[in-house]
Parts: C-alpha cells; structure tokens; sequence
C-alpha cells in the first residue's frame, strides 16, 4: 500500500501538482516536529522517534529547495495571529532535548543558519541518567538473547522470560517499566537498568557511555543560545494530565522553575503537550501560567483560525520516506486529506 502511495505521490509530484500546493498553501504555517538524532542505531531502534543526521540535512536542503521561509517559533505564533506571515512560513521545533540536540541538529541547523525551538522535558536534565522506560525498551530490542534469567525481582513472578515470544517479551518489559516507575527511586531503576543489561547482553554503562538516550546537560543548554535555538516548556516529569488541574499546574511551574534555574532567565511561554496528549480543558491552565501557544501531534497546517493552544505540527523522522515529507512540507498532502474527508 505504501508503494502505491510513493508511486503516486512521484506523479503528483512529476506534473507539478506539489508546487501548486506550496502556492496554495502559502499562507499557512507549517510546524516541523523532531526528536533525538540518531548516534547509533537509535533511527532502528524507534524510526519515529529519531532520525539519521544525513536524512536531516536532506530534509534541511529540501525546506531551502522550497523556498521554505524558516521562523523562530515566537515570531511565527506572533505573526500567525497578527495575519504577518511571510509566504512560505515554517518552523523547526524539537521535543524532549535529547543529547543529540546539541551535538547533531544544533549544528546543522547552524550552517543551514536556521532557527529552532526545543522543549525540554526536565527531570532528566536534573538526573543525569538517559530516560528510563525508553533505555529498557532499548535494552529489549538490542538483546539477541534468547531468554532472560531473573533471580529475586519484585517485578515478576517468572524466573526465566522465553525473549522468542514477542507477548512474553513485552509483557516482562512493561511489568519492569510499570512497577520501577512507580515504587522505585531513580538510582534503584539504575540498578535494574544495570542488572537487565546484564541479562540481556546490552550492557547499560555502554549506552550511558555514549549518551544514547541521554537529554542535554544544563551546559548544553546554555549553548543553544549562541547556536539560534531557543528553550521552551514540555513538563518536568513529561506529563499533563487532562483530570488533575493541580498535577498539571505543578509540572509546569516545575519545569519552568528547572529551566530558569539551569540558563538564569524567564521567557518560558511557549508549550508542547508530552505524548502529544491534550484536551481543551487544558487550555485555560495554560492561559493562567502564561502560556502563548501550545503545540501537539497533530498532523496538518496552521491557519489563524487554528486554535493557539492546539496547533498541528508536520512529524518527521527516519520512518518518514523524503516524498512524504515534501508532500507534508508543501502542504500537498493536507490537501489531499480534505478532498478525501469531503467525497466521503
């Protein structure tokens, strides 16, 4: 099916249907969304969550191929609304602040002289230690072990997990995630990262060694600055619960008190939901903490009438194929999904 698409998309393309839809759509704003930059085999790994440092300079020498006019997210959201926008308008924005921001994306985006925005989700900053469920989930694709002996852990019943059962493998993998997040201490779940990277022949100091799944230090972040991409909310513990208004008021006054901490300024008022989960009940805590634009995962472009605290965004990553990401770019596909939803 997805052959099908290409092949189409190629036509599309070939008789200039992808330029019509660049003029036509040039008024809107389209919101590139990124993760982490592959080190390794992160891009294997989770194709939707990281992407290789060669497709992301395709993907930067295609924005200047279209003529693409690249804003900082708060001139962008200003001129959304004002009605100001330059034809052409984007902007790049990063989710989470992976280690990999500052050692892959700033870089390039540098010498493409480009602007961005991250949202740094901030325990992890403070910890120092790479993201928990996500180096177990690492841990549990890399192994080529065919079993996992346990001995004496308080997260499962079983002493040995059979790894060639793809049910019994995740089901061990989510009852270690799910119980050490919720009883255990950030050093007690390094000891369990520890000892199942023993297990499973992927030895946990050899991805702390190279900051696989790492967030950026504090340094790191002061160094953005300098390289064009500015620091932005994304909760603390990266949630925001749609039932608990006091929960989610805290995750934000939490992150931006880490973040002010860590790069001695304020000016925290842009948002990304975590998970790209959101609700419209959320919208009036963000106008109380101050919040001038909140963005999700939400596929599509940006007109003045896209609701501030809900605006779409373009995700991208090493799973998306370059004709699908110059359809998204050009706004081609958009409008394909609209012709659709109306002749159904």
């Amino acid at each position: 099916m997805r052959s099908v698409k290409l092949a189409v998309y190629a036509l599309c393309r070939a008789v200039g249907l992808f330029r019509l839809a660049a003029w036509w759509t040039r008024d809107t704003l389209k919101i590139l969304c990124y993760h982490g930059f592959a080190l390794a085999d992160e891009a294997r790994f989770r194709p939707k969550l990281f992407i290789t440092p060669a497709v992301f300079e395709q993907r930067l020498a295609t924005l200047r191929r279209y003529g693409v006019r690249v804003l900082g997210l708060d001139d962008a959201v200003e001129r959304l609304y004002a009605g100001t926008l330059p034809p052409r308008a984007a902007t790049i924005t990063i989710d989470d602040g992976f280690h990999s921001v500052r050692t892959l994306a700033a870089p390039a985006l540098a010498r493409h002289g480009l602007p961005a925005t991250v949202y740094v989700t901030t325990y992890y900053v403070d910890k120092g230690t790479p993201i928990f469920r996500l180096v177990l989930q690492y841990m549990f694709w890399k192994t080529r072990r065919r079993e996992l002996r346990l001995s004496n852990v308080a997260w499962s019943p079983d002493a040995v997990i059979d790894l060639t059962d793809a049910d019994a493998r995740e089901r061990a993998l989510w009852a270690c995630i799910d119980y050490c997040e919720a009883r255990c201490s950030e050093d007690e779940r390094v000891a369990v990262c520890e000892q199942l990277g023993a297990g499973l022949d992927v030895p946990y100091q050899d991805i702390v060694a190279q900051r696989l799944l790492h967030l950026m230090t504090g340094e790191q972040l002061r160094e953005l600055d300098a390289l064009g991409i500015d620091v932005q909310l994304h909760t603390h513990r990266h949630v925001f619960p749609s039932d608990d208004e006091a929960r989610a008021r805290r995750e934000l006054e939490d992150n931006r008190a880490a973040l002010s901490a860590l790069l001695g300024r304020e000016g925290f008022v842009h948002f990304c939901y975590p998970s790209g989960l959101w609700d419209e009940r959320q919208w009036a805590w963000l106008d109380a903490a101050g919040v001038r634009s909140a963005t999700t995962c939400l596929g599509g472009l940006n007109t003045r009438a896209t609701p501030r605290h809900a605006l779409a965004r373009i995700l991208d990553g090493e799973n998306l194929h370059p004709l699908e990401f110059e359809a998204a770019l050009c706004g081609f596909s958009d409008l394909l999904r609209s012709l659709v939803r109306r002749g159904a």
